[in-house]
């Protein structure tokens, strides 16, 4: 988006409608005995290229302030109301002054009261009128300020300062707002996407003086032209950009001006805004100049903006001829290359579009890139993706195009393999030519500032050489949801190739493009809403949004053609993906892996659905578990929250995103002590205050297995059971006695974990000291030896969260190592808040296409509750008590939990598996539809 100079006539002079000692006078301070006057009056308009309207010119009223000169007194103040006439006589003792003419002011009683009040010139810079008084369907407030005046005795008139004298002083008053005038042109027919304009971060009020010094100015006005609300507002417009089809026009806009600012200052400017409705809307900051940098909107500033939207995605603005425009348009002879943007900002989860024109046989980007920070040169295609062509394929390559025959060329500038944190300047340099070596050539340098807030990995499809890479494998969307998932990740080298593909039976469900994001925030903490960036083909490419390829970094956007209307029941897909690469010995291979897609956050059966025996079954939710004490306070640094299981409704909750790890939770303590245990833990370190510990970390042994749902006696689950109405926490076996799930598949059939997800459901144990140290040898389990399951596959997930936010890193205690208090790193987004996402485990159903996803956010350490495995993998408890287990260490001391062990389910990619842990860990809850 280019927003282009216009120097602005700041001394547009007024017709002035005021009758002699007009025929209302608010207040009047008159000092001294000698009482001459001065006569005002207005003259026609004057040197203006744009004069705009009538309306842009009515004065209704003037208030005269005089200040004496030697000291800044208040001498008159008057408010004149002005219907007929064209000259004032305004009583005012002879000698110096300075004068302020205030025309137009806001009829409020606290700024009229205000004004009547002031004493001193000083006063006035303690003044702003309010954002509300500048509007179309206002008069304008004006200013003017005429310092070291001298009037003259016997009504003779004035002395300026350089010894001029006037009978007559003539106005030239400056509005205090903004007007603008907006066309916005497209070659495409937008009559249903457009819904109108947008102003956002314009300021709240309007200071009189440049030496205001009155309440801070804040910039939370925004302004919204709807076509279908204010349509006085737009017309259909003639386009005069060549290939535009539609136009509309946006007339006559009045804004607050914006000029006590530092030039240069883009956080301050205000934002203009396409407004597109339910799909992206694009937008800039708008600047009156460029050369120098210059975000201020000054008083009486009038700007014809021309939006050019050259794709959903694209808008190009400009500010119309007042005096001069300043462009970096560069045109030698008959050769030419006219580059949309000169300077572009980007992170490394997002892209910057620069579109070019030329009329020369060859235009690209050449092969280095300049470093600013070192002032050294690196290869384009190494820093940028794709973005530097060959010689045997000119004028094109994956992110450049240009057409010779029509002149027309896009870039798309992003990110390849740069992967440090921080902010680097580069400088491209954009050659057109008469052929590819640059015989008569013409250049463009095009600075890219480029910011990257965490870490990007390898897209390395899981195997048993890479049991731990994790590429993206799943997009997940709710039912209303449809806009991008950003699908990245690195690859070695430019000349290694990728394809995306989407599968027939998926061509009407799933779309992709290898456009990127063009959301400003992606790749921070403050990322945009997805859904306001649709993912629509690259029609530069002939895209049709089921194919799309590239080199290098693997980056492409996945979106949905529809909303899910089936809300109860999820839709599911896949895009197949293809990408080469070279083995340990350098052999080249192509290697294959999927991309599962999931529209619906309803529960549902992913392996099975049946109500018993080998079809049994269950809906799992597509949520961890949360405290809503956490949901609704993501800051919150409690370590804990206490869960009131008798009010569940309003005390805990699912997570907004299947990637956010949500509390961690004891599954239970000694019967007396179950109060303790219905705490929510936070899912990261981020509120340690001991250690890695968590102070009185509860531990209450209990002397008898801990039974969900006994025949008889103290049923568990009701102090235990924390998720929420119309879910329950699934079972791994029988509840209502210990579950070997060993030997056979009699209590295997009644595994809510095991059926629901796997294939082929495993029995046994993972834990070793409990099958082989058994406390009771006619209650023991066999040994589940884990393997890589062909159902699970281990990465990323693009949920519209976690790929739109920068992966970072925190500390934790190592877990393997812990004895010797060896601290590793945890990986994840939002990890300072309880927020936090990770990647994790997807479980797939190949005859369906069917996926639920499980984060790896870790656990905590049963003996002190210090955070361990995040990251890596997860643990997630269920309702069955599992077999105990005793035994002695080295020195002959007895050892073991002998009554309560508990099943989990823990997730990743090489050990996906049931194992029976003590009770007093504290482990994630996914919970199960009743």
């Amino acid at each position: 988006m280019v927003v282009q100079k216009s120097i602005i006539n700041k001394s547009v002079i007024f017709i002035l409608l005021l009758a002699a000692l007009s025929s209302c006078i608010d207040e009047i301070h008159t000092h001294g005995i000698d009482v001459s006057s001065i006569s005002v009056r207005g003259m026609e308009l004057m040197n203006a290229t744009h004069p705009g309207e009538a309306d842009d010119n009515v004065v209704r009223s003037l208030r005269i302030l005089s200040f004496e000169r030697s000291t800044g007194n208040l001498t008159t103040n008057i408010r004149y109301n002005a219907w007929l006439g064209d000259i004032v006589h305004h009583a005012v003792s002879p000698g110096g002054y300075d004068f302020v003419f205030l025309a137009n002011e806001p009829l409020h009683q606290d700024i009229v009261n205000t004004l009547n009040g002031i004493e001193k010139y000083a006063d006035l810079d303690r003044i702003a009128y309010p954002a509300e008084y500048f509007s179309s369907e206002q008069i304008i407030p004006m200013i003017q300020e005429l310092k070291n005046i001298t009037v003259l005795s016997g009504g003779k008139g004035i002395r300026l300062s350089d010894g001029t004298e006037f009978s007559v002083l003539e106005l030239a008053l400056d509005r205090l707002g903004v007007r603008v005038d907006v066309t916005v042109e497209s070659a495409d027919n937008f009559d249903e996407t457009f819904n109108g304009i947008i102003f956002s971060n314009v300021p709240n009020s309007v200071p009189l003086t440049a030496g205001y010094s009155g309440p801070a100015i804040k910039r939370t006005v925004i302004r919204a032209f709807t076509k279908n609300e204010d349509g006085n507002y737009f017309s259909d417009a003639v386009p005069v950009t060549e290939g535009a089809n539609w136009a509309k026009k946006v007339k006559r806009i009045i804004l607050p001006s914006s000029g006590l600012m530092e030039q240069d200052d883009k956080g301050k400017a205000v934002n203009f805004i396409i407004d597109m409705g339910d799909n992206y809307s694009p937008s800039c900051e708008l600047k009156i100049s460029k050369e120098p940098l210059d975000y201020r909107l000054p008083l009486n500033t009038k700007l014809d903006l021309t939006a050019i939207i050259k794709e959903p995605l694209e808008v190009n603005i400009k500010a119309s001829e007042w005096d001069y425009i300043a462009n970096d348009w560069e045109i030698a002879g008959n050769r030419m290359l006219n580059v949309s943007h000169t300077e572009v900002s980007i992170t490394d989860f997002n892209g910057a579009r620069i579109s070019f024109w030329s009329n020369m046989p060859v235009v690209r980007v050449l092969e280095t890139v300049k470093v600013r920070s070192s002032n050294r040169q690196e290869d384009t295609n190494v820093v940028f993706n794709a973005l530097a062509s060959q010689s045997w394929n000119v004028n094109n390559d994956e992110r450049f195009l240009y057409n010779p025959q029509t002149g027309a060329g896009y870039m798309d500038i992003l990110l390849d393999w740069p992967n440090e944190i921080g902010e680097e300047t580069y400088e491209i340099t954009l050659m057109a030519a008469e052929d590819y070596d640059g015989k008569n050539k013409l250049l463009k340098t095009v600075t890219v500032h480029v910011k990257q807030e965490g870490k990007r990995f390898d897209f390395i499809a899981n195997s048993e050489k890479y049991p731990w890479s994790q590429p993206y494998v799943g997009a997940f969307y709710k039912n209303n949801e449809t806009g991008e998932r950003v699908i990245s990740g690195l690859r070695y080298t430019y000349w290694h190739q990728w394809t995306a593909k989407v599968p027939d039976a998926y061509k009407d469900f799933i779309v992709l493009s290898s456009t990127p994001s063009f959301d400003p925030g992606i790749g921070t903490a403050l990322p945009g809403d997805p859904e306001k960036y649709p993912v629509i083909p690259n029609e530069y490419r002939g895209e049709t949004g089921d194919f799309v390829h590239g080199k290098g970094r693997i980056y492409f956007r996945i979106g949905l053609k529809s909303r899910n209307t089936d809300i109860d029941k999820p839709r599911y897909g896949v895009v197949e993906l293809t990408y080469e690469g070279n083995d340990d010995s350098g052999n080249f291979l192509t290697y294959k892996t999927k991309v599962y897609v999931r529209q619906g956050e309803a529960p549902d059966y992913l392996m099975r659905s049946g109500s018993s025996g080998s079809s049994f079954g269950r809906k799992f939710s597509p949520y961890n578990l949360t405290a809503k004490a956490y949901k609704n306070n993501p800051g919150s640094i409690a370590e804990w929250y206490g869960v009131d299981i008798s009010n569940l409704g309003n005390e805990v909750a699912f997570v907004d995103y299947p990637t956010q790890a949500g509390a961690h939770f004891q599954w239970g303590l000694a019967k007396g002590h179950t109060r303790l245990a219905n705490r929510a833990y936070h899912p990261t370190n981020k509120n340690v205050s001991s250690g890695w510990s968590i102070p009185d970390w509860p531990k209450f042994y209990t002397d008898s297995p801990p039974l969900w749902d006994p025949a008889t006696g103290f049923k568990y689950k009701d102090s235990l059971e924390i998720c929420p109405p119309g879910y329950y926490r699934p079972t791994d076996g029988p509840i209502n006695k210990i579950a070997t799930n060993s030997f056979g598949y009699d209590q295997v059939y009644q595994s809510e974990w095991r059926m629901s997800l796997f294939n082929e459901p495993m029995k046994g144990d993972g834990s070793p000291t409990t099958v082989y140290q058994p406390i009771d040898p006619t209650v023991k389990t066999e040994l589940y030896v884990p393997k890589i399951l062909n159902e699970v596959m281990y990465g990323f997930y693009a949920d519209g969260f976690f790929d739109r936010r920068p992966i970072k890193t925190e500390a934790m205690i190592d877990g393997l190592d812990r004895a010797n208090g060896t601290v590793t790193r945890y990986k994840g987004v939002a990890l300072n808040s309880a927020d936090a996402a990770y990647g994790g485990t997807l479980i797939v159903n190949s005859a369906t296409d069917a996926s639920l996803f499980f984060p790896s956010a870790g656990r905590r350490w049963h003996d002190d509750g210090s955070l361990e495995f995040a990251g890596e993998t997860g643990y997630y408890w269920s309702s069955s008590v599992a077999p105990g287990w005793v035994g002695k260490d080295n020195e002959g001391n007895t050892i073991g939990t002998p009554y309560a062990n508990i099943w989990t389910m823990e997730f990743n990619y090489v050990a996906t598996q049931a194992k029976s842990v003590i009770n007093q860990f504290a482990h994630s809850i996914r919970c199960v539809k009743r």
